[in-house]
């Protein structure tokens, strides 16, 4: 799922910066010869950025490897990044190196060396904007782990009453949840494909679980057709949702 989403994002955002910019000097490749051709919903897309100081990188959704003479060397795989810094590494250091390194990046790996990528043009920006999508999904696919699928699908289940369910009407959905029916359906169709750790998403489903549970004497016969537990278990659900987004656990 995270190769899916990231080349989603590797696509759009370079799209969107040669869109803006078309002497942006990076390239989106459809099917790089240096990609990974088993990535879903594009095999073997990638980013070519020609350095100002003439270097190649390859950027992919699983990687970021340097070019020379046709053959990739990986610098890092992004799986292995715990976080990045936009020219130096030393943020007292960035006013006064930003006109002579605002086209600096220092990755830090997990377990190694802190690995520089410099001379990257304009295309530092659509490259850190990447970057931290990287960094975000990743924790999602932490936080996924942390969380039992039947938490997961009491959670889906919950969103998607109160979207599409008889539970609340338009009225009720704009009091109660500060949203339409037409946005909590999106909330429900993107479950658990968002980021999870948005204080948003945590209030919203506090406020669900809260409001279902309140309907749920009104409505028996649909709480055990949409929620299908009782409600100590969507409680509990929540809950462990709560600890885990806040990094309790």
């Amino acid at each position: 799922m995270i190769d899916w989403l990231l080349t989603e994002q590797l696509v759009e955002i370079f799209r969107e910066g040669l869109a803006k910019r078309p002497e942006l000097n990076a390239e989106l490749v459809a099917r790089s010869p240096h990609g990974e051709e088993d990535v879903l919903a594009g095999a073997g897309t990638a980013v070519r950025i020609r350095s100002t100081a003439g270097s190649l990188y390859l950027v992919t959704p699983r990687r970021i490897a340097r070019i020379v003479d046709e053959h990739a060397y990986d610098l890092i795989v992004l799986a292995d990044l715990i976080g990045y810094d936009w020219i130096s590494p030393e943020m007292s250091e960035k006013v006064a190196l930003k006109d002579a390194h605002f086209d600096r990046l220092y990755l830090y790996p997990r377990e190694a060396p802190p690995l520089v990528l410099d001379h990257l043009g304009p295309a530092v920006y659509p490259l850190m904007f990447f970057l931290g999508r990287v960094l975000e999904y990743q924790s999602q696919k932490v936080m996924l782990r942390k969380l039992d699928d039947d938490v997961v699908d009491t959670l889906g289940r919950c969103l998607l009453a109160a979207g599409r369910g008889p539970f609340f009407s338009d009225d009720e959905l704009e009091s109660l949840f500060d949203r339409s029916r037409h946005s909590m359906e999106v909330v429900a169709a993107m479950w658990p494909r968002m980021n999870l750790a948005a204080p948003d998403l945590r209030e919203l489903l506090l406020s669900v679980e809260e409001a279902l549970v309140a309907k749920r004497a009104e409505l028996p016969e649909a709480w055990e057709e949409w929620i299908q537990v009782p409600p100590e278990n969507l409680e509990a659900a929540v809950e462990v949702f709560r600890r885990v987004s806040t990094g309790e656990v």
